[in-house]
């Protein structure tokens, strides 16, 4: 084995190290929901008289999301009861079926109330909140990793870093095989 050869084993190695470490970094990520961003609500889900979400809790969005409200029952519509002054939010009263849908853009802070014409009486009502930033409450039951498996993700990060450094070492170190006669 040449000096040359040696070099560019590892470099390939350094480079596989570390194309593998970011690999596995990128496997854990998550993207953040942000402004412009879209949202979709069911109107009508299954045959049942709600919007989803919308009905049992609001449905807080940030200025700048499109909603997508998507009929999955027939006979609804949206009619707006109350929103901010400066909102220019109509709804759509026309009566619709399953497969229908339609989209506004919420631009305006604060909160919006809508009902379906036909089922107002049974109680088929919802309502949007536009705030600046969404609070997510500090979940109540948080699982706990137990000890055997922090023990098992050291030991692997442990064997991971020892592999590659035995790597480096004999490609770095590792002695001339070819018998001399």
């Amino acid at each position: 084995m040449t000096e040359e050869n040696m070099e560019l084993s590892r470099r390939a190695l350094l480079t596989t190290a570390v194309g593998s470490a970011a690999a596995g970094g990128a496997i854990g990520t998550a993207t953040a929901q942000a402004d412009g961003s879209s949202t979709t609500v069911t109107v009508g889900p299954g045959g049942s008289l709600v919007f989803e979400p919308g009905t049992a809790e609001s449905l807080q969005i940030t200025p700048g999301t499109t909603v997508e409200f998507v009929w999955d029952s027939d006979n609804h519509n949206i009619v707006v009861e109350s929103q901010p002054d400066s909102a220019n939010w109509e709804g759509h009263e026309p009566i619709e079926n399953a497969g229908f849908s339609y989209t506004h853009t919420f631009e305006t802070l604060g909160a919006y109330e809508y009902f379906c014409q036909p089922h107002k009486t049974a109680g088929m009502g919802a309502s949007i909140e536009v705030v600046e930033s969404i609070s997510t409450p500090a979940p109540s039951n948080v699982p706990t990793v137990p000890s055997s498996a922090k023990t098992l993700g050291v030991a692997t990060a442990l064997a991971m870093v020892a592999t590659l450094g035995l790597g480096f070492f004999f490609l770095k170190y590792g002695g001339d095989y070819d018998i001399e006669e």
